[in-house]
């Protein structure tokens, strides 16, 4: 999505002069690259440099930024084209004669997914006489001016006023006033100052100003130091408005000036001066993107212990009637899209109640896990003939195949229960637009995301000549359904694992006594009689007993699951910070499969493994499988909707990055790089 290229000022350099490479990039339109401080998400672009003996660099030089939002978050970055310099020092007893200087760019690109990305470059310059590079000078001249010019004669103060923080501007920079200046708003440097989506509103008087700012984790409880960032305005400049940039530093605790505090602004919006907007997507957008991660989830591993459910469907309505079918298909997308309605209400429930909205959040429950287990124990033995259509306990459970109206729905509740908990990438975006808006406008998202799982199901359900693609009827639908009840005793036997994490040996024992139950039952209602009939409610009694002393377990102590990580907390966190170290904290939870997968896979990987003990990576895992208020909170800061959830802290102090659900080796690694500043 990126075309980079390594650009020069020069094409022959003088011994002692300093000239300029940059990083040039051409994005493609609507998609961003990352400033330095990347905003709620994102990765911040680095260039590295191999540059000969003696030559030295110095900091890039980052343009002023644009705000790109995607819901509730906001990120700070650059499109179309950007250019990063970077001023290159050559050494005053240099040899003359050609130098090649290589290099390496790393970025990530986004638009509604993102893409890390990386390139390497070589230039070969002459070291001589001072020759300028018409074409790259002109760049890197345009990227300077771009970038803030200095302080402008701006002085800076940040305190807490009540909730809020003011920064107050001073100086010749503003002296227009609101006459000629115009949709002042600030960019600090390090995230965790503010929250970057907050609107911005500001009161503006000749020579000063006053914005308003929501804090950032930062500076929720004190401001302990002074922040360096960058102010962005508007300047009539004749008939036309010109965007100054200036670099300021908020001293700690200080007002520069005694302006009134701003009248607080409206989401969406700035007011207190006309300031601009928050960009943000329209609710149509959202609604496309919940629909795009519902198609998506269908591609998760989460989903996949389900899908034998929705073949063997599909198998079965080869030779059905086309209205049959088509009943059957929609039977089953209403059972995903109100499932998702129900999921999506008791989220916004909690909300209202003052609780932490996580979606994923019916799986730390431990008589939910223990119920799905049962569920699909029983749906194995229904597919392996232990009970056929026909019996009492079809209505129950066995029916979940899919052959009639209620199994079909069921199907369609089970896909979105077992699948809900993970993340597929666009729809962690669209659970956050959803989780900032009014209980209608959320459901509706809530609802698409549904319609995005259930459409492939029911495009098939309309098209019958897709099932012309499968074999016809005959014995081995027989033997195929058998088969699948293999892949409901696994997906048991995974409900069980979480169990044991999250109850410890005592919920492994009482599932199993559940399991005995469910079989017991079986057993008795295939025989005939009243002591059967007896038998079969005793059974159920032992069920409904064993699932409620689950209910009841005190959660098990969890460890951090392997020897190279240890407990999160927030003060280890700061601990390990202080000692200069990378950090990586890996928030993760049993019932997610996608969190598994990254543990067996990327996390696992030799690779990263070198890459972490090279670097002096500190490793915490934070384990989401039972309730914990410390890691909803910390989910809520940064805009998270749930797990996985991957932070990466860079060494000596600076905000995290945050990383992608699903891992790869080179993701990581490259996390791992820039976090030691390699």
């Amino acid at each position: 999505m990126v075309e980079a290229s390594l650009v020069s000022d020069r094409v022959s350099v003088a011994p002692g002069e300093t000239f300029h490479l940059a990083l040039h990039q051409d994005i493609t339109p609507h998609w961003h690259t990352y400033w330095r401080n990347p905003g709620d998400s994102g990765e911040a672009t680095h260039l590295y440099l191999d540059l000969p003996e003696g030559w030295s660099e110095g900091d890039m030089v980052w343009p002023a930024p644009g705000i790109y939002s995607l819901g509730p978050l906001s990120n700070y970055g650059y499109e179309n084209t950007v250019t990063l310099p970077v001023p290159v020092t050559v050494p005053a007893d240099a040899a003359t004669g050609a130098v090649t200087i290589t290099g390496e760019g790393t970025w990530l690109v986004c638009e509604d997914i993102c893409i890390p990305e990386d390139a390497t470059f070589q230039i070969t310059l002459q070291v001589g006489e001072s020759i300028t590079d018409a074409d790259g000078a002109a760049l890197i001249e345009a990227a300077y001016a771009a970038a803030p010019d200095g302080s402008r004669g701006l002085d800076a103060g940040l305190a807490h006023t009540g909730d809020t923080l003011s920064l107050t501007v001073s100086g010749d920079g503003l002296a227009g006033g609101p006459d000629t200046i115009r949709n002042l708003y600030f960019f600090p440097y390090d995230g965790g100052v503010i929250a970057h989506n907050a609107p911005q509103p500001f009161r503006l008087e000749a020579g000063a100003a006053r914005i308003g700012l929501t804090p950032g984790f930062l500076t929720r409880n004190a401001i302990n130091a002074d922040y360096r960032g960058l102010l962005s305005w508007e300047e009539r400049e004749g008939g036309s408005w010109v965007r100054r940039v200036a670099e300021i530093t908020a001293v700690s605790g200080e007002s520069v000036n005694d302006l009134a505090v701003p009248a607080p602004a409206q989401a969406g919006g700035v007011a207190g001066g006309g300031g601009t907007p928050v960009p943000g997507i329209s609710f149509w957008q959202a609604a496309l993107f919940a629909l795009v991660g519902g198609l998506i989830l269908n591609l998760m591993p989460c989903v996949f212990p389900i899908l034998s459910m929705k073949a063997l469907t599909i198998v079965q309505k080869r030779g059905a009637e086309r209205a049959h079918a088509r009943e059957l298909g929609l039977i089953f997308g209403a059972g995903v899209i109100i499932t998702f309605l129900v999921l999506g209400g008791a989220v916004l429930g909690l909300r209202g109640l003052g609780g932490m909205e996580v979606w994923g959040f019916q799986l730390q429950e431990p008589w939910v896990v223990a119920g799905l287990a049962a569920l699909m124990f029983l749906i194995g033995l229904n597919f392996l003939g232990f009970f056929e259509i026909g019996t009492s306990l079809q209505n129950v459970g066995g029916n979940v195949q899919g052959n009639d109206r209620s199994g079909a729905f069921l199907t369609g509740v089970l896909a979105v229960f077992v699948a809900a908990p993970c993340l597929a990438p666009v729809m962690a975006s669209a659970l956050a637009f959803a989780l900032a808006q009014p209980p209608l406008a959320a459901l509706t998202i809530f609802a698409f995301l549904g319609v995005g799982l259930a459409l492939p199901f029911v495009i098939v359900s309309f098209e019958p000549r897709l099932l012309a693609f499968l074999p016809r009827p005959g014995a081995w639908m027989e033997r195929f359904k058998q088969f699948l009840a293999f892949p409901m005793f696994a997906t048991a036997i995974w409900l069980v694992w979480v169990l044991s994490v999250q109850t410890g040996a005592a919920g492994v024992l009482w599932i199993l006594v559940l399991f005995l139950a469910i079989s017991f039952v079986v057993w008795a209602l295939r025989s005939t009689g009243i002591l059967s009939r007896v038998a079969g409610i005793a059974g159920l009694l032992l069920a409904a007993g064993a699932l409620w002393t689950t209910a009841n377990l005190e959660p098990a102590a969890i460890a951090a699951g392997n020897g190279e990580y240890e407990e999160w907390s927030p003060a280890r966190v700061a601990e390990l910070r202080a000692e200069g170290r990378p950090v990586f904290v890996d928030f993760t939870a049993a019932w997610c499969v996608t969190c598994q997968v990254n543990k067996l896979g990327a996390l696992a990987d030799n690779r990263v493994r070198s890459a972490f003990a090279e670097n002096n990576v500190a490793l915490l895992r934070a384990d989401f499988t039972n309730r914990d208020p410390v890691i909803a909170q910390v989910l809520a800061d940064y805009g998270a909707p749930g797990v996985p959830f991957y932070l990466m802290y860079p060494a000596g102090g600076g905000e995290p990055d945050i990383l992608p659900p699903l891992l790869t080796d080179t993701i990581m690694i490259r996390a791992v790089e820039a976090a030691a500043g390699n």
